[in-house]
C-alpha cells in the first residue's frame, strides 16, 4: 500500500493488521508495518498510540524523544519505542527505516529489558541484521498478499523480541541455516544492480543453488529470486519518483539488462508501469 504521509517519499509503503481479542489475549500481534523513505518534513508526535514501535535504520538518522530522553538513531541501529507514553520522532534529513508497531503478551517486560540492557531504547546489538531482516519478512509478507496467521505471526515477533534482550553471542543465538539466509539477504541488498544470478548468491554462501534454494524458500516463504526482483524494484519506485533519469537508465541501475525485461517486471508486480508510477500522485 503506497503512503500518503507527509515527509514520506516514493518506494514507501505500510500495511495494518487489526488483531482478534484472541490474539490481544493470548499473542503477541501487530497493528502496522512498513518500510519508509523519509525526508525533513517527516514528524511524528503523539500522546499515546496504545503500542510499541520496533525499527531499524537502513540509512540516515532518525531523532525520537520519550519522555525526558531523546535519542538519535543512525544506519545499522534498532530502536524500541514505547508508544503508550507521550513521544516524538523525526527524520533528520533523507532517511530509510523499515518498522513496525506490535504490542500484546509480555511485551512491555521485553521492553524494560532491552532498555536496561542497551541503556535506552536505540542501540547497537549483533542482532541488528537479524532485526532488520524479520521486520522486512513481515513487511514483504504484507506486501504480496501473503496470509499469515496469529499465531505464525506473534512467532515471528516473539522472535524479533528475544533478540533484542539475548547477551549470548550471535553464532550462538542464531542456527546456521538462518545465518545462512540472512547472509544471502544481505549479499542481493548489496549486489542487486549487478547482473547476479541465483549460483553467484549460493556460492557466497557456500551452497549448492537446489539447497540453497529450498533452504531459502523454507525460512523466508519465498524465492531467493522473488527476493532480488522486489529488492530491485523497490529501489526502482525510490528513483523513479524522486529523479529524473530515463526509464531506461533507472532500469541499468538497478539491474535489468533491458528496458522490457524491468517494464514487465515492474507491471507484473506494481499493476501499472513505470512511466505511470512516475505519473501517480503519491
Amino acid at each position: 500500500m503506497l503512503v500518503h504521509e507527509t515527509g514520506t517519499c516514493s518506494g514507501s509503503d505500510l500495511y495494518f493488521s487489526t488483531p482478534s481479542e484472541y490474539a490481544r489475549r493470548m499473542l503477541f500481534y501487530m497493528s502496522t508495518c512498513g518500510y519508509y523513505y523519509t525526508n525533513y518534513d517527516y514528524r511524528i508526535e503523539r500522546e499515546d498510540y496504545h503500542n510499541y514501535m520496533l525499527f531499524y535504520i537502513c540509512d540516515g538518522r532518525l531523532s525520537l524523544r520519550s519522555g525526558s530522553q531523546t535519542m538519535v538513531a543512525s544506519a545499522g541501529q534498532v530502536g524500541f519505542l514505547n508508544c503508550h507514553e507521550p513521544h516524538e520522532y523525526h527524520t533528520i534529513g533523507n532517511t530509510e527505516f523499515v518498522w513496525l508497531h506490535l504490542d500484546g503478551s509480555n511485551t512491555a517486560d521485553f521492553y524494560q529489558q532491552a532498555v536496561q540492557m542497551h541503556g535506552g531504547f536505540v542501540f547497537d546489538t549483533p542482532y541488528a541484521e537479524q532485526i532488520k531482516n524479520g521486520i522486512y519478512e513481515i513487511v514483504f509478507a504484507f506486501r504480496n498478499e501473503q496470509t499469515l496467521s496469529e499465531v505464525r505471526l506473534s512467532q515471528k515477533l516473539y522472535t524479533l523480541l528475544t533478540a533484542m534482550v539475548d547477551t549470548a553471542s550471535q553464532e550462538a543465538g542464531q542456527t546456521e541455516e538462518n545465518d545462512t539466509v540472512s547472509k544471502a539477504m544481505h549479499f542481493i541488498q548489496e549486489q542487486y544492480m549487478n547482473p547476479i544470478s541465483l549460483l553467484d548468491v549460493a556460492t557466497h554462501v557456500n551452497m549448492s543453488q537446489f539447497h540453497f534454494s529450498r533452504l531459502f524458500k523454507k525460512d523466508c516463504g519465498y524465492s531467493p529470486h522473488e527476493y532480488l526482483i522486489l529488492t530491485r524494484l523497490n529501489r526502482a519506485k525510490h528513483l523513479l519518483k524522486t529523479t529524473g533519469l530515463p526509464v531506461k537508465v533507472i532500469a541499468q541501475k538497478v539491474g535489468y539488462q533491458n528496458v522490457s525485461s524491468f517494464t514487465n517486471a515492474f507491471t507484473d508486480r506494481v499493476g501499472i508501469s513505470p512511466t505511470l508510477f512516475r505519473k501517480y500522485s503519491i
